[in-house]
């Protein structure tokens, strides 16, 4: 449990606020006193989604139907409230300890204690169906291990069944890695769904890893649908029904009935690892301790003298509630920042505290300088705020280009408390280095451009990709294709050099179905030139042509073979594959990129001036990024003022912040860049071996 906020409430619905259990896209979990005085968790919705009308009747449905269900094996909804301006549910508190978390601490378990789970959690299901839902996000996180048995919790995302019309068609809800195949196509899920989750589960609890591996959600779900998954490990006497589970087609796994019956009853002795029954009870020991919350509200007129010391009571309110409500009256506030500063209000003016957001890069490089020049114009903007409730300092260190260095770097970053935030300026050969460094200080590691498959696990770091990524895809050249274009025959040509790294591409086209039309797919082994694929392609005549690559050189012989055979359809790939060689062959070639033209797009014209006015030239590619990346911070730290710097990340995700770049809006799950809206990438088209802006990607329309 963490403390709260001071942007918290202290308290919903006459519930009164302790801590935070969790945050994520959809809301935030609290610890709470109802008015009886129970323990409840208490989930608030984020105010965005109460103006979705489909939303809010989903969970009024959705609720009403959770506050039915009777189950030994689930957790009652007690209350909710749908039309508050953030919507709320309560649930009874059960204090434990998450699977997942067990699991990362003492690894796999036993059969005997993994059949005494499945029984509980297939009763669970069994019980969550009868009441006409569908769970749809069984997964180790919401699976709470108390003192007496299993709980399957959250039903946040439970649909019920047949109300298909609550819910948009083809969306994919739920966590990769959990969910079932037919989740991950988009298309209606029943019962059976969840048996494949509860398999992943089961699995997952005997061998130590998810039966489909980690990695970027589009990597996830692609080996969900289309690959077995990796029981290695598995007891022989759980092999035969978890493999059932898992089945790729509904209609072949077990029903929820027939796993009960494989299971057997469960029985509370002995069903927890040696090692577990210890760690359960010293979770819910903290919690039952703490003291019944108070009320929070303060303003300066009723704070205690400054030579009196706050009373038992008020002491253990500040410390179980981290001044919660101080900064939601005006004089609280002030009131807060005299202790900080130890100016009363009115004697003068007051010393701002200092926040320093350190930038980590290969300072010898043009996109690292670039960076640092950005950043640097938007402290100075802060800075010269009146408003401003702290000052800012940038604090360069320069790794080299190096993974050695980086991790270096990191920890010096680490070491200096007075800085709040990192920038990773730097590559993907140098940046994933830092993040281990920074995850387990609870540093926020804040990356700009390094775009590889070893960022794609960034849920349990305290890293944020502020970027776009191949993860999800050229994403404006496929718009392009699409909204322009609209091709009838298209045609991946997948350079195997750089297969783990491109994989995400292939699948978005592919798989996923991001390009209109029909869409072949042609590989290119690392020993081949590209003479053949470009004849092939030329004679097939496809509209369209996807280069999946991140070699440049690779790029440039691609585009030489097609140039060489006469294909003058269109061409386009990302940004990793620019060079001096690719812009030389590559004319008419449409690129999908992370980083805006700060220098010529109209959305940015404010920031160019001022970036010519200080630095004496035009913003360069990443320069904007950097600026963004800074002011992101400060809107965070100042969210979160008066807190330590390992809350700001989940600060950072509460609520979406609109930059000059893109919009910040992070998925629950995966807690990557949501990039269905603003989300940050540009289209340019290579012209007389230059790369010419052509459009942002919500500005692509015909005529473009």
């Amino acid at each position: 449990m963490e403390r709260l906020l001071p942007s918290d409430p202290a308290s919903v619905g006459g519930h009164r606020l302790v801590g935070r259990l969790g945050a994520g896209g959809m809301g935030v979990v609290y610890l709470a006193r109802s008015p009886h005085g129970a323990w409840v968790a208490l989930k608030v919705i984020r105010e965005e989604y109460a103006e979705d009308p489909g939303f809010l009747a989903r969970f009024r449905r959705e609720t009403e139907l959770a506050s039915r269900l009777s189950s030994r094996w689930t957790v009652p909804v007690l209350t909710a409230d749908a039309d508050a301006r953030s919507p709320w549910l309560a649930t009874a508190y059960v204090p434990g300890l998450p699977l997942s978390e067990a699991l990362g601490l003492r690894g796999p378990w036993p059969s005997a204690q993994v059949r005494a789970l499945g029984a509980a959690l297939a009763a669970a299901l069994d019980d969550v169906h009868r009441a006409g839902l569908v769970h749809r996000d069984v997964k180790p996180a919401n699976v709470l291990l108390a003192a007496d048995g299993p709980r399957l919790i959250d039903f946040g995302i439970a649909r019920a069944v047949g109300a298909t019309a609550l819910t948009t068609d083809g969306s994919v809800i739920g966590s990769p890695g959990y969910l079932s195949p037919e989740q991950a196509r988009g298309t209606p899920v029943g019962a059976p769904s969840d048996v494949f989750s509860l398999g992943c589960v089961l699995a997952h609890t005997a061998t130590g890893r998810p039966p489909f591996g980690t990695g970027g959600a589009a990597t996830v779900l692609y080996r969900t649908v289309n690959e077995e998954p990796d029981l290695t490990g598995l007891p022989h006497e759980l092999d035969v029904t978890l493999r059932a589970c898992l089945a790729k087609e509904s209609s072949a796994r077990p029903t929820v009935a027939q796993l009960r019956a494989s299971f057997g009853e469960f029985s509370t002795h002995s069903w927890l690892p040696e090692g577990l029954p210890a760690l359960v009870a010293d979770r819910a020991a903290t919690v039952l301790d703490l003291p019944v919350p108070e009320p929070t509200a303060l303003s300066f007129a009723d704070s205690p003298p400054t030579d009196a010391p706050p009373s038992p009571s008020r002491r253990r309110l500040l410390v179980a509630s981290a001044a919660v409500g101080v900064s939601a009256i005006g004089g609280g506030t002030a009131w807060w920042r005299w202790g900080r500063s130890g100016t009363p209000p009115g004697a003068g003016k007051p010393t701002l505290p200092r926040r320093v957001i350190g930038l980590l890069g290969d300072l010898s490089t043009a996109e690292v300088r670039s960076q640092q020049l950005g950043a640097q114009l938007a402290v100075a903007q802060h800075n010269a705020r009146a408003d401003r409730a702290f000052d800012l300092a940038l604090r360069a260190v320069d790794d080299g280009g190096t993974a050695a260095g980086s991790a270096a770097g990191a920890a010096r970053f680490v070491a200096d408390t007075d800085v709040h935030a990192v920038i990773g300026a730097g590559g993907n050969a140098a940046v994933p280095a830092a993040v281990p460094v920074c995850t387990e200080a609870g540093l926020t590691l804040l990356v700009t451009r390094a775009d590889t498959e070893d960022l794609t696990a960034v849920n349990a770091t305290s890293a944020l990709v502020l970027r776009s990524t191949r993860t999800s895809g050229p994403g404006s050249v496929l718009r392009y294709l699409n909204r322009v274009i609209k091709p009838t025959r298209s045609v991946v040509v997948h350079d195997l050099t750089d297969d783990e790294e491109t994989l995400p591409i292939v699948r978005m086209v592919t798989v996923y179905g991001k390009l209109d039309g029909t869409v072949d797919q042609l590989d290119v082994a690392a020993a081949d030139d590209f003479t053949a694929v470009a004849q092939n392609v030329a004679s097939h005549s496809y509209d369209a042509m996807i280069f999946a690559g991140a070699t440049p050189a690779r790029a440039a012989a691609c585009a030489r073979a097609l140039n060489d055979a006469g294909y003058r359809g269109v061409r386009g790939a990302d940004e990793h594959i620019l060079s001096t060689p690719f812009l030389k062959a590559g004319d008419g070639w449409w690129i999908s990129t992370g980083y805006c033209a700060a220098a010529t797009d109209p959305r940015t014209r404010s920031f160019a001036t001022a970036y010519r006015a200080r630095h004496r030239t035009a913003p360069p590619p990443w320069a904007a990024e950097a600026y963004d990346a800074v002011r992101y911070a400060a809107h965070g730290l100042a969210a979160q003022e008066g807190t330590g710097r390992e809350s700001l990340r989940a600060e950072l995700l509460r609520a979406p912040w609109q930059g000059i770049t893109r919009r910040f809006s992070y998925e629950s799950q995966s807690q990557y860049l949501q990039t269905d809206k603003d989300g940050g990438w540009f289209l340019y088209q290579v012209a007389d071996g230059r790369l010419r802006f052509a459009a942002r990607h919500d500005d692509i329309r015909k005529g473009v």
